[in-house]
């Protein structure tokens, strides 16, 4: 899990994420379709929450958005840094 936490922040574009890149990464890291599970598990958890004000973003996405907690983007930068 922390693997795919870091990676999801690495990917991320000013702290968003879509749900096509959050499957393409499933599927890269061998988790097949456990995407849906894996998004309810991190929304759970705090380290990541839909966008909920970004509807036309969805639009263009053609999948919803979520944006990574920022406390989880600064503790993956500070270890890529540290």
């Amino acid at each position: 899990m922390p693997v795919l936490v870091q990676r999801l922040c690495t990917m991320a574009k000013d702290e968003h994420i879509n749900g096509f890149e959050i499957e393409r990464l499933c599927t890269e890291m061998g988790l097949g379709d456990k995407a849906g599970a894996l998004i309810l598990e991190l929304k759970g958890a705090g380290i990541m929450s839909p966008k909920l004000d970004s509807f036309p973003e969805v639009q263009r996405a053609g999948a919803p958005i979520y944006e990574i907690n920022r406390s989880v983007l600064l503790s993956f930068s500070q270890v890529q840094t540290g």
